[in-house]
């Protein structure tokens, strides 16, 4: 029920918010964030992404290796009523490090920018 859910969701956000970025998925070191399933997907193992992980997922890759601030990132999660939305903003990027990051404890990719925002770093440096 829920795989369904977040599958028909995905369908819905490919279909509305068709970006100039056509492409499938990208690689975080080992890891394959897949868009058209909504998975990251590592050796052996595939782990669902939420409805909102994916949106901040692509909202981040959209502004890659570039700070997108808090605000941006619930605006995009949460629309114009999002006021109050920064702890729970807080919490679903822990989650998303968990899925992505070799060792979420200590990020590589999704970099916290205190005071600004996010970054999602996709070159390798």
């Amino acid at each position: 029920l829920i795989k369904e859910l977040t599958l028909r969701i995905t369908a819905v956000l490919r279909r509305t918010y068709q970006t100039q970025n056509k492409e499938a998925g990208f690689y975080l070191g080992k890891k394959y964030i897949n868009f058209e399933t909504a998975s990251v997907q590592s050796p052996g193992e595939e782990k669902q992404l939420t409805a909102k992980e994916f949106i901040l997922l692509k909202k981040l890759y959209e502004n890659q290796n570039r700070i997108v601030t808090n605000d941006a990132l619930c605006m995009a999660a949460w629309g114009d009523e999002y006021y109050g939305y920064e702890n729970t903003l807080m919490v679903h990027i822990r989650r998303l490090r968990q899925k992505i990051e070799e060792n979420p404890s200590s990020p590589k990719h999704l970099i916290t920018l205190k005071g600004l925002g996010y970054k999602l770093v996709t070159k390798n440096e």
